[in-house]
């Protein structure tokens, strides 16, 4: 089973910040999935119930998501789940595999708009302000927007057969 997932965070720091909210959907659904709240060890629970046996795609995914989901499980004493393989788009997209140049621009907001998407919510930065407002129907919609792009830069490396 394939998924397209997405996390937000307090911040970028693994031993400082915390997990907020984790999302997931399937490529043949137009509904996703969100795990958010306060209780960061059901969320990442949840995640790995619904990652166990998965080909995962994320954005940024292997320099960021699946360490901080990893080292926040193994701080929580989470007991983690196997998935079968990932891919991080960001690394397809760029090039990083014939460039080796990870330091490349392409966002995942410049890709969503050479996909003719505009971006409707705010950017990950507003994170730690919605948390501490608990405004989590914005953070639900930031990281649900995210996987939604993800997936259209999915279909769109597919098309170009990079996938």
């Amino acid at each position: 089973m394939h998924l397209f997932f997405d996390i937000e965070t307090t911040g970028l720091n693994v031993f400082e910040n915390r997990i907020i909210a984790i999302c997931i959907q399937r490529p043949d659904s137009d509904v996703p999935v969100t795990f958010y709240g306060e209780d960061e060890r059901k969320i990442i629970n949840q995640f790995w119930e619904a990652a166990e046996d998965s080909i995962l795609f994320g954005f940024n995914s292997a320099s960021f998501d699946i360490p901080f989901i990893i080292r926040r499980s193994i701080i929580l004493g989470v007991r983690l789940k196997t998935f079968k393989q990932h891919f991080d788009l960001r690394k397809i997209a760029n090039c990083f595999s014939y460039s080796n140049d990870k330091y490349c621009k392409g966002k995942l907001s410049d890709w969503a708009l050479v996909l003719g998407y505009i971006p409707k919510t705010h950017n990950g930065e507003n994170m730690v302000e919605f948390y501490n407002n608990k405004k989590w129907k914005e953070i639900k919609n930031h990281v649900e927007e995210d996987v939604f792009i993800t997936k259209l830069l999915f279909n769109r490396l597919k098309d170009v057969d990079l996938i």
